[in-house]
């Protein structure tokens, strides 16, 4: 049984695939300066005010380092409005430690100077706003996140502890463990749920990226690292097995989708 990919683990007694929609968007604001921290959530207010059918839950950091405590403990956003001169760490840097733990977030980098500008595109930002901004400008940066992260589908469970959110892009596999589902997560958190490995395959093979490997596991093969023998060695991860009767299948599976990846 794979155990060791993650710490913590959540139970849920049932699940449902959807799209975001309706539910609310995680974003986090991080300057500095208690000024700037104050315009860039106005700001938002007033975005949010004009666009009654988004939901936001914002929480705001005055300190790059606070940020970073709130990632790693587990703390996982949709958006992040990140100045990036702060002492000690920049925001790009910060940015790249969120994208770990939440390769799909949005990224708007605001600052007053445009030499960052390369390495912030280097880090697929959505926006860069260079201070001061107008209302208009940032509705527009808000747009694209917004846009970017509404396109994306997302597992939301009915955990013991409250409703829990996952990207689908997110998912490195899924184990059946006797009666539950495991659902190993990129941040190697685990979350548990009572539901049948053949229910969830039937809701999760509409993406290329999933497919069934043997009676235990879904897999996303985007986290593949190689596949060697009857293993199948993946990102962060212990390696699953692949059975004998169905290696030849998975290996070409991987190829075609690794050939497809290449060609976007």
């Amino acid at each position: 049984m794979l155990t060791e990919f993650g710490a913590n683990i959540r139970e849920s007694d049932s699940g449902k695939w959807q799209k975001k929609a309706g539910n609310v968007m995680q974003i986090a604001i991080c300057d500095d300066i208690q000024k700037e921290l104050e315009i860039i959530r106005a700001a938002l207010d007033t975005y949010a005010e004009a666009h009654s059918e988004l939901h936001f839950d914002i929480d705001e950091y005055g300190t790059a380092i606070d940020v970073l405590h709130a990632v790693e403990k587990g703390k996982v956003y949709d958006i992040a409005l990140l100045d990036i001169c702060m002492p000690g760490v920049l925001g790009t840097d910060v940015a790249e430690e969120m994208l770990a733990k939440s390769p799909d977030m949005g990224i708007v980098f605001l600052t007053t100077s445009d030499e960052y500008a390369v390495t912030a595109f280097a880090l697929n930002a959505t926006h860069y706003l260079l201070k001061p901004f107008s209302q208009e400008q940032f509705n527009a940066a808000l747009d694209r996140a917004v846009k970017k992260t509404e396109e994306q589908d997302f597992l939301s469970l009915a955990c013991v502890d409250g409703m829990y959110r996952v990207r689908i892009s997110e998912i490195v596999f899924i184990e059946s463990q006797s009666h539950y589902l495991q659902c190993s997560l990129f941040s190697g958190e685990m979350i548990r749920l009572r539901m049948k490995l053949s229910q969830m395959f039937e809701e999760i093979q509409k993406y290329p990226e999933f497919i069934r490997v043997g009676a235990s596991y879904i897999v996303n093969l985007a986290f593949v690292r190689r596949i060697s023998g009857n293993t199948m060695e993946m990102q962060g991860g212990a390696p699953i097995p692949i059975p004998r009767r169905s290696g030849e299948e998975v290996q070409k599976t991987y190829m075609e989708f690794c050939r497809k990846e290449a060609l976007k």
